[in-house]
């Protein structure tokens, strides 16, 4: 008996969910050190209004995101491709198929 909502997932399927997914936080991540960039090319710096450092919270997002996809990638390259894969809600959420609630 299956407790929750769950999903069965071939790995063929998963991989292949696992590696967009990836590509899609590292473009995200591409943007985010665009972002950046651009931010440090014209000298802007720490917002005194908001008190934070913009610069860094778009390269903790950049990180944040290289983070994802080198975990996705991990993932991918370690699945069983005839396996059957049982996923969850939050597996659901990295591989972008549902949004976080919260």
């Amino acid at each position: 008996m299956i407790e929750g909502l769950k999903v069965t997932i071939v790995g063929t399927e998963l991989k292949e969910l696992c590696t967009k997914r990836a590509e899609h936080h590292r473009q995200r991540a591409k943007v985010y050190a665009g972002q950046k960039a651009s931010m440090e090319e014209n000298e802007i710096g720490e917002m005194t209004y908001s008190n934070g450092d913009p610069k860094r919270v778009l390269k903790d997002k950049q990180t944040q995101h290289e983070s994802e996809a080198g975990e996705l990638d991990f993932i991918a390259a370690h699945l069983v491709p005839d396996e059957q894969y049982l996923l969850d809600s939050s597996a659901l959420v990295k591989l972008g198929i549902a949004s976080s609630r919260y």
